[in-house]
């Protein structure tokens, strides 16, 4: 596994937006939340590119992950959004260039696009996270900035510390769900569930093989995740994964078909029957996904997840010594 260098307060990082698109407003406030964090972010111009439903052109796009990786005084790289469009980027990426110049590189949602990518054809250590624009942030009159506590908090971990992150706490107030108890280690790899069955078939797909493989989603109709986890079980990634770590599910429902006055199955239900005849430890509920507070994963490094107790722990820092 190639692991980047940690950040420091006031490193210099790259904002690039390697999906959908916003406006110069919202990159004002990112700008200032992340000089509130310490880092001085330098914003790439596809973060104020427009073209349709993406962040500029794949060309524009590309360019800037490459440009971010390749200059030796941004010290890390973070994602501006999420949305759509990473995928397009996947096969006129240049692989060897990424891996000659590993970088933290942070994001989620459709950025796991690229998590997976960077697993496969790098073996490059990355971080589900917030982003740039990200509820951690809060804006206040005149815009004034705070930080949410708890976010803030792992992400720092994630960013600037040098130890292994520990056991992963969720927010007061929300229980983590053991499933199907027992214990498993393993490197843990993942992120959001519609981008991970989008790969599958293609050289980008993820290899669970050993590995803890960590799944969420948002705004998916329950009839949706059931096909969604069919596919990853039909191609055998619960079967060969060590244990599951199931994150949160915000705004996903059971959809009422008016065609034949029925619901979609419950979610628990779609998991109980899909996944869980696997035997694989497995948890759910794991604040980390399209949810504020959020908390910070660091992808491809060993951890141990007991599902009898609930917990996540990092055994192995994501970092580099040098």
């Amino acid at each position: 596994m190639i692991k980047p260098k940690k950040l420091k307060p006031g490193d210099t990082i790259a904002v690039i937006a390697t999906s959908s698109p916003t406006d110069s407003e919202c990159v004002m406030k990112a700008e200032k939340g992340l000089k509130a964090l310490g880092l001085n972010p330098i914003f790439y111009p596809s973060c104020f590119s427009n073209h349709g439903h993406l962040a500029g052109t794949d060309t524009i796009r590309l360019k800037d992950l490459h440009d971010a990786f390749l200059n030796p005084s941004h010290k890390g790289i973070l994602c501006l959004k999420g949305g759509a469009g990473a995928m397009r980027l996947l096969d006129k990426i240049d692989y060897d260039l990424i891996k000659n110049n590993p970088k933290l590189f942070i994001g989620f949602s459709d950025v796991t696009a690229l998590h997976l990518a960077f697993a496969s054809k790098c073996n490059l250590s990355t971080v589900h996270g917030p982003m740039a624009l990200s509820e951690m942030f809060q804006y206040g009159e005149e815009e004034k900035v705070t930080l949410e506590e708890f976010s803030l908090d792992s992400f720092s971990k994630a960013i600037f510390g040098t130890a292994p992150m520990g056991t992963i706490e969720n927010p007061d107030g929300f229980e983590i769900q053991s499933l199907v108890s027992g214990i498993a280690t393993g490197e843990i790899i993942g992120g959001n569930l519609s981008l991970i069955a989008a790969t599958l078939g293609t050289p980008y797909e993820i290899d669970t093989r050993g590995k803890i493989l960590f799944i969420e989603d948002t705004h998916e109709s329950n009839y949706v995740l059931d096909r969604l986890l069919t596919s990853l079980s039909l191609a055998g990634k619960f079967r060969d994964c060590n244990g599951i770590v199931l994150g949160t599910w915000t705004g996903c429902t059971a959809e009422i078909k008016k065609s034949y006055k029925g619901v979609d199955l419950p979610l628990d239900t779609i998991i109980k029957e899909v996944i869980s005849p696997y035997g694989k430890p497995m948890i759910n509920g794991l604040y980390a996904g399209h949810n504020f507070p959020q908390i910070t994963l660091p992808l491809g490094v060993k951890v141990t997840l007991d599902a009898t107790k609930g917990t996540l722990t990092y055994v192995e820092t994501h970092f580099s010594d040098d």
